[in-house]
């Protein structure tokens, strides 16, 4: 992943949104270009977590990357943060899907009794997009 990356970025990252942690992180720190912008909404890699990463504390690596790069990160929780302008986001989002502007890939695994092991994979970032759980095979309504 760290190799496609740079290859995709020739000139490096102005912006990262960091929602996953962990290996992500870990290839997108090299590639960030000075002042840089991180905004963090997640680090789902390390939700199930019951421990500390093995390896070493990267923690000091992190903070020189920081003053060194002078990057901006700034954590936020969308609802907390964000929740006033909801209906703000669910009208243009709505729109913008239907018109194509917005694309998405999704990860479909059939049957409840599978979600275990798709919910697994998703903490340990096997999946790629919106991962969906199809409990059944009736169709919704046009919206």
């Amino acid at each position: 992943f760290a190799e496609q990356l740079a290859k995709a970025c020739p000139q490096g990252i102005d912006i990262y949104y960091e929602n996953v942690g962990g290996k992500v992180l870990d290839a997108v720190l090299p590639l960030l270009n000075s002042s840089a912008r991180i905004p963090v909404c997640g680090l789902i890699s390390r939700y199930n977590a019951t421990s500390l990463p093995d390896g070493p504390d990267r923690l000091g690596q992190l903070m020189a990357t920081i003053l060194v790069k002078r990057l901006t990160v700034k954590g936020f929780i969308i609802f907390d943060d964000y929740g006033h302008r909801y209906d703000e986001f669910a009208r243009d989002m709505g729109q913008w899907l239907a018109e194509g502007k917005i694309k998405y890939r999704e990860q479909i695994v059939d049957g409840l009794e599978n979600a275990p092991d798709a919910f697994i994979g998703l903490l340990q970032g096997k999946n790629f997009g919106k991962l969906v759980i199809r409990v059944g095979a009736d169709e919704l309504p046009a919206a």
